[in-house]
């Protein structure tokens, strides 16, 4: 069978590390082409690779079956929009959006055309992780979980996303937290209230309420002052568990985008008991991260629309 022609909106760092390589290597898909405001940056990714660039958005969206989007989150929903109009299937970067109202309107285009969609959670989409979530949803029992995350993105001119402006402004609170958000929503259930405060620098604290009664907390910072290990971890009825340990992030990230792309090409292919991590999925992470941001403005719990 003919693979579907897959394209990719975007240009930065990511998209060349992960996702144009992940692309070009997929059983799945056939990378045609590349469509970026940056012509250099365009040309490079399509040099590399061997697909077509485009400097037109409709004629883009015409050349290809499915869309993969990597651009920062407040750009993101107008080019996921144009793709759903053109009906295509979409692999979205997270946060889906920062804005609550843009992120459900990607989801509600989506659903209105039923279009698949994946979002990039890429730890969930680790093949070692997602086993480990789908044995610990299996098992249950658990009354809460943390997860601890220090980075040094912000401080470390040597890091490749040290320079991204989006993240400079939006913090580990739009970058880190979609990750830490929507694991433990997948083990522990929906999130209905946050209470969240700010510390030092970018460092941020989140107490997430979640619909069955857990209750779960989220420590991040990506202006860390020295390198510092984090952890994941989830205690119940079962004693504690951690997934495994991520060994090689940039390979394991670059095989999780593989296996996005294989779930929009054969939705089928993930299995009945697959995570769901779709813009649906994704509109609700973004509306538990605004719920944070407006704990930590206003000093009280605030509830998830």
């Amino acid at each position: 069978m003919t693979k579907p022609k897959f394209g990719l909106i975007g240009t930065g760092v990511w998209a060349g590390m992960v996702q144009a390589p992940a692309a070009a290597h997929s059983d799945a898909v056939a990378f045609t082409a590349v469509f970026g405001r940056n012509r250099q940056a365009a040309e490079g990714i399509a040099a590399a690779h061997g697909v077509a660039v485009h400097d037109d958005l409709a004629a883009f969206l015409a050349a290809v079956d499915i869309v993969g989007i990597c651009v920062p989150p407040a750009v993101q929903p107008q080019f996921a929009l144009a793709a759903a109009a053109a009906g295509k299937p979409l692999l979205l970067e997270k946060p889906v959006a920062q804005d609550v109202a843009a992120a459900e309107a990607i989801a509600a285009a989506l659903a209105e055309r039923e279009l698949a969609s994946v979002v990039f959670f890429t730890q969930l989409l680790m093949t070692r992780v997602e086993g480990w979530l789908r044995k610990v949803r299996a098992e249950g029992g658990w009354f809460t979980g943390r997860i601890d995350g220090f980075g040094q993105v912000l401080t470390d001119p040597g890091n490749p996303f040290h320079a991204t402006a989006w993240r400079a402004g939006a913090g580990a609170l739009w970058d880190t937290g979609p990750h830490a958000v929507a694991l433990l929503s997948t083990v522990l259930g929906p999130v209905t209230e946050v209470a969240a405060t700010g510390g030092q620098g970018d460092f941020s604290v989140l107490v997430l309420t979640h619909a069955g009664g857990a209750v779960s907390t989220v420590s991040q910072r990506m202006d860390a002052p020295a390198p510092l290990p984090g952890e994941t971890a989830l205690f119940g009825v079962n004693g504690k568990s951690s997934p495994p340990p991520v060994e090689n992030w940039m390979g394991e990230s670059v095989a999780a985008y593989a296996a996005a792309l294989s779930r929009l090409a054969d939705p089928a292919s993930a299995g009945p008991d697959a995570l769901v991590m779709d813009a649906a999925f994704g509109a609700a992470v973004t509306r538990v991260l605004a719920a944070a941001e407006r704990s930590i403005a206003s000093g009280r719990r605030e509830p998830v629309a």
